[in-house]
C-alpha cells in the first residue's frame, strides 16, 4: 500500500481533481522477429537479462529472486550494463518505480513488409509521468533491446480517481 502511495496514486503534488488517481503510459511495441529469432539463446538472454525458459534473471533460478545487479562473473556484470532487466530497475533509476505490465499481441502479417506484425502492448501507471519518461529515457539510449523492437505508438491518459458514493468519475475535474 504504501508504494502505491508513493509511485502510483497522484497525492498533494497534482491537481486537487487527479488526487488519487494515476498517469496511464500506454505503448505498442513491434518486435522485430526475423532479427529476434536470428539471434543465439545466449544474445537474446544476455539482451533481456533473464533465462528464457525460467524467466529467473541471469546468475538466478527463480523467476521471482531478486534482479543480482551487483554480482560479477569472470569480473563482468552477470546481467550485462546493457540488459533491459537492468536499465528499467529501479536501483538503476535513483529508486524510480512503475506499476506496469506488458501484453504480447499478434496481428497477423505486414501486407508491405511480408513480416509477423507481433509484439507487446506495454501499459504502466505512475503518480507522475516524469517517472516514466525518465525510466524510458535511459532504455532508449543504451538498451540492446532496442535492436530488436520498434515502438509504433504511444498515448499518456490521466486516469482521475473512482467516484466517491453518490458522485461520479471525473466530478473533481466537470464540477
Amino acid at each position: 500500500v504504501e508504494a502505491m502511495r508513493r509511485f502510483v496514486w497522484v497525492g498533494s503534488e497534482g491537481p486537487a481533481w487527479m488526487h488519487g488517481g494515476s498517469y496511464l503510459v500506454t505503448r505498442r511495441i513491434r518486435m522485430l522477429l526475423e532479427v529476434w529469432d536470428r539471434a543465439s539463446l545466449q544474445d537474446q538472454e544476455r539482451t533481456i537479462g533473464r533465462h528464457k525458459y525460467s524467466g529467473a534473471p541471469l546468475g538466478g533460478e527463480d523467476e521471482f529472486e531478486p534482479l543480482p545487479l551487483d554480482a560479477e562473473r569472470n569480473g563482468h556484470p552477470v546481467i550485462p550494463v546493457d540488459a533491459h532487466v537492468r536499465l528499467a530497475s529501479a536501483k538503476e533509476n535513483d529508486g524510480a518505480r512503475i506499476l506496469r505490465r506488458g501484453y504480447s499481441f499478434t496481428d497477423g502479417v505486414d501486407e508491405s513488409l511480408g513480416e509477423l506484425e507481433a509484439g507487446l502492448f506495454f501499459i504502466s501507471f505512475q503518480r507522475d509521468p516524469e517517472q516514466f519518461v525518465a525510466i524510458q529515457r535511459r532504455l532508449g539510449s543504451v538498451d540492446a533491446l532496442n535492436e530488436y523492437i520498434k515502438h509504433v505508438g504511444s498515448a499518456l491518459f490521466a486516469v482521475p480517481p473512482g467516484a466517491r458514493p453518490g458522485g461520479y468519475i471525473g466530478e473533481g475535474l466537470l464540477s
